[in-house]
C-alpha cells in the first residue's frame, strides 16, 4: 500500500523531514542539498537530522510558512508557477519517517534518506563548484591565490574539518545502529570511485543487508572503463546477494561538446561516452543523467539529450538536473534576462520524452526552470561580472572562453 506524506501545509516538504545531507570533509549537514549547513561536532554528529535549524524549519513548514536560508530555490519556482523539488518530492510514497505514522506532526525523526559526501577528493574542476567538493580546486587556488575584482570572489574557502577522521568514524557508527531504517544512501564526492572511504562503503554494503535500500552513486564517468567495470561488477553481487534493493548510477554531465570540456573541467567526453555506453548495457541498474543548469550551458543541452536520446530506445534513462549553483551567482542563466534562451528551451522541451512518470515530471520542472527564468530583467552587472569570472579562469586554466562561448562575446561588455 503507498503511503504518502501526512503533512498538508502549504510549504510542507517530505525533504525536510526525510532527507539529510552530509558533508564529512566541512563537516557539514543540511536537510538536502539546496539550503544552508550547519557543521557538526563529535558531540552532536548524532543530531545531524534534527538540528536546530532542521526543527525549526519543520515548525514553520506545519504552520504554512517558507524557511530561509536555502528554501528560496522551490518557493520562488512555485511562485512563477513551475514544479518545484518539493512538489516532485510529495509524490513519492513510503519514504516519510516511520514517527509521523504515530504523530503526524513530529519534527524529531529519523531519516529516511542520507546524502553524503566522502569527501572532496576529486579529478575534476567544474566551473560552478568550489573546494569543499574539488581537491583539484582546492590545489588550483592554493596554487593561484585569492582572486577579487568587480565583486567576483575566489577564494580557497574549504576548511577541513579539524575531526574530519573522527566525523567518518561516527558515521559508520550511526550506519551500523540506523542502517535498515534508510531507503535511499546517496554517495557524492568529489569523485566517489578516486575516493578511499567509498571502499569502506562496499565494504559496508557487503557485509550488511536492508533489502528495502536504493543505493546510488553520483560520478563525473572520468575514470578508466577497466575501474568502472571492476566497481559495477563488484555492486552487481551485492545486488544479486539481495543485500540491497536497487543500484542506481547517476552520471553527471551538463551540456554537449567543447562547452562541456570548459564547464566541467578536466572531463574527456570520449571516455565519459564510452562508460556511458557501457553503462546503458547494465539492465539491472537504473542510470540516471544529472545537470547544473548554467548560463553556459543551456545552449547546447539540446544536444545532450539527442545523444541521450539514442539509448533511450533499450531502456529508461532518468534525468535530473537543476539551476543550484555553489559559487558565483553570475554563473545563473537568470541573467540574462526574460525570453533570451527561449529557442533553447523549446529544442530541450522537443526532445525531452513524456512516457513514464519520471518523464513528464523533469518536462514539468524543465518548464518550470524556463519560468522562473523569465520572470528575471536582465542583470548587465552580473553579466560583466562574468566576463570578469571567465577571465580569470582562461588565465588559471589557459583556456579560451571567447572561443568556446562566441555567442556570449555579444552579451558583455568592454571585450577586447
Amino acid at each position: 500500500m503507498k503511503k504518502y506524506f501526512p503533512i498538508k501545509t502549504e510549504t510542507a516538504c517530505q525533504l525536510k523531514w526525510t532527507w539529510s545531507t552530509i558533508r564529512l570533509y566541512t563537516g557539514g549537514t543540511s536537510s538536502c542539498h539546496r539550503v544552508e549547513s550547519t557543521t557538526l561536532t563529535p558531540d552532536t554528529f548524532d543530531f545531524f537530522h534534527n538540528t536546530k535549524k532542521n526543527l525549526d524549519d519543520r515548525q514553520l513548514m506545519l504552520e504554512g510558512k517558507w524557511p530561509t536560508g536555502g528554501c528560496e530555490y522551490c518557493s520562488n519556482i512555485e511562485h512563477a508557477g513551475g514544479s518545484s523539488d518539493r512538489q516532485f518530492h510529495l509524490q513519492i510514497p513510503n519514504i516519510y519517517p516511520g514517527e509521523l505514522d504515530a504523530n503526524p506532526i513530529a519534527v524529531d525523526i529519523t531519516p529516511r534518506i542520507v546524502e553524503v559526501y566522502l569527501d572532496n577528493v576529486c579529478n575534476m574542476s567544474c566551473i560552478y563548484c568550489w573546494d569543499g567538493f574539488s581537491s583539484r580546486i582546492q590545489q588550483e587556488n592554493i596554487k593561484f591565490g585569492a582572486f577579487s575584482q568587480d565583486g567576483v570572489e575566489i577564494n580557497n574557502r574549504a576548511v577541513k574539518h579539524p575531526d574530519h577522521a573522527i566525523l567518518t568514524t561516527k558515521f559508520w557508527a550511526w550506519m551500523e545502529i540506523n542502517y535498515n531504517s534508510l531507503r535511499r544512501l546517496h554517495i557524492l564526492g568529489g569523485e566517489p570511485f578516486f575516493q578511499q572511504q567509498f571502499e569502506t562503503c562496499l565494504t559496508f554494503l557487503e557485509t550488511h543487508s536492508n533489502p528495502e535500500l536504493e543505493f546510488n552513486v553520483v560520478s563525473n564517468l572520468k575514470v578508466s572503463p577497466a575501474k568502472l567495470k571492476t566497481y559495477v561488477d563488484r555492486i552487481k553481487k551485492i545486488v544479486a546477494k539481495r543485500r540491497i534493493k536497487r543500484f542506481d548510477l547517476t552520471a553527471s554531465i551538463d551540456c554537449f561538446g567543447a562547452e562541456q570540456e570548459y564547464v566541467r573541467y578536466g572531463m574527456d567526453l570520449t571516455q565519459w561516452c564510452k562508460n556511458f555506453e557501457f553503462l546503458s548495457t547494465q539492465r539491472w541498474m537504473v542510470l540516471n543523467i544529472n545537470q547544473t543548469l548554467s548560463g553556459l550551458t543551456i545552449k547546447t543541452i539540446p544536444t545532450l539529450l539527442q545523444y541521450i536520446n539514442r539509448f533511450r530506445a533499450d531502456r529508461e534513462i532518468g534525468h535530473y538536473f537543476s539551476t543550484t549553483v555553489m559559487t558565483h551567482e553570475c554563473l545563473h542563466p537568470e541573467i540574462f534576462g526574460s525570453n533570451f534562451f527561449d529557442n533553447e528551451f523549446r529544442m530541450i522541451l522537443d526532445n525531452m520524452p513524456d512516457n513514464t512518470w519520471q518523464q513528464k515530471e523533469a518536462r514539468k520542472y524543465m518548464h518550470g526552470i524556463q519560468s522562473q527564468l523569465n520572470s528575471k530583467s536582465r542583470d548587465q552587472k552580473r553579466i560583466n561580472q562574468l566576463m570578469v569570472l571567465l577571465d580569470e579562469i582562461d588565465r588559471r586554466r589557459s583556456t579560451n572562453w571567447k572561443e568556446t562561448f562566441p555567442w556570449l562575446v555579444n552579451e558583455v561588455t568592454n571585450v577586447v
